[in-house]
C-alpha cells in the first residue's frame, strides 16, 4: 500500500481504510509486543499518513490518497491513474424506478451515499468487471452495458488528488439475493429522485451519472448515445 512499509504498517492502514477512526487498542495486533506496534503506528502518525485526534487514530488527506490507489508503488503523479467502474442497477417496483445504492465502508468516499462500483484490474474488461463488483459488493449477478465514461481529475488544497476514469456500466436485469450489509458497504433501494440527489454533489462527484440517470427516469435511456466527459473538481473556491 505504501512503499517501503511493514506488514504492521500495511495493517494498521488496511483497518483504518474500512473506517472513520479507530481507538488504539482496536488498531493493535495480537502477539505483536506493544512498544514494537506503537513504533510502527507513531512512524505513520511522523510521515502525516495517520492523524491522532481525541477520538482515536484515522487516515489524513495523504492517508486517503494512498488507499485510494492500491497498485501505488511511487509517488510519482502516475501512480494516481485508476479506472473504476460505476454499476448502475435499476428496477421497477410498482411502476415507481429504484436504483441500487450503497453507504461506503471505506475510504476515499468513507460515509457516501451513491451507486456501487470499484477498481478494474489489469486486463479485465469493462462489462465484466461490473458483473464481478456487484456480485462482490451486493452478492447479485448481472450483465451490463457500458453506456457512458467520465475522467476525474481531483485536486485538494491546490494539489493533484487523483486522476480517475469512470467507465458507466448499466442494467435493469439481475438475479439473486441483495446482501444489505457486506465489507464495502450498506446496500438499498432508493427513488430514482433519490439516487439523482445522492450523485448531484459540487465536489467528489461524477456529473456523467445524473445524465445516465435523469435518461432512465425519463425512459430515454435506451436512445442515450454513449456519453463522455473529463471533468476537473477542486476543494478550493
Amino acid at each position: 500500500m505504501l512503499k517501503d512499509a511493514s506488514p504492521i504498517q500495511n495493517h494498521i492502514l488496511s483497518q483504518l481504510k474500512n473506517a472513520k477512526s479507530l481507538k488504539y487498542s482496536q488498531l493493535q495486533l495480537k502477539n505483536i509486543p506493544n512498544d514494537l506496534f506503537n513504533y510502527h503506528l507513531q512512524h505513520l502518525v511522523k510521515k502525516g499518513v495517520i492523524d491522532r485526534k481525541e477520538d482515536g487514530y484515522s487516515l489524513s488527506a495523504i492517508g486517503i490518497q494512498h488507499v485510494a490507489d492500491p497498485y501505488t508503488t511511487n509517488d510519482s503523479i502516475t501512480s494516481l491513474f485508476k479506472i473504476n467502474v460505476i454499476t448502475i442497477v435499476s428496477r421497477k417496483v410498482k411502476e415507481k424506478i429504484e436504483i441500487l445504492n450503497q453507504i461506503r465502508k471505506s475510504n476515499p468516499s468513507y460515509g457516501k451515499i451513491g451507486i456501487p462500483g470499484g477498481v478494474v484490474l489489469k486486463g479485465e474488461l469493462i462489462e465484466p468487471a461490473a458483473t464481478r463488483k456487484l456480485k462482490q459488493e451486493t452478492g447479485l449477478d448481472a450483465k451490463f452495458k457500458l453506456v457512458g465514461c467520465e475522467r476525474r481529475i481531483m485536486h485538494k488544497d491546490g494539489k493533484l488528488f487523483t486522476d480517475l476514469m469512470f467507465p458507466i456500466a448499466y442494467t435493469d436485469t439481475f438475479s439473486g439475493k441483495l446482501e444489505i450489509d457486506t465489507n464495502f458497504g450498506h446496500n438499498m433501494w432508493v427513488s430514482i429522485d433519490q439516487a439523482i440527489k445522492n450523485e448531484s454533489a459540487d465536489f467528489d462527484s461524477i456529473s456523467t451519472i445524473v445524465t445516465i440517470l435523469k435518461a432512465i427516469k425519463n425512459k430515454k435511456i435506451k436512445k442515450l448515445p454513449f456519453v463522455f466527459k473529463e471533468n476537473i473538481q477542486s476543494d478550493l473556491k
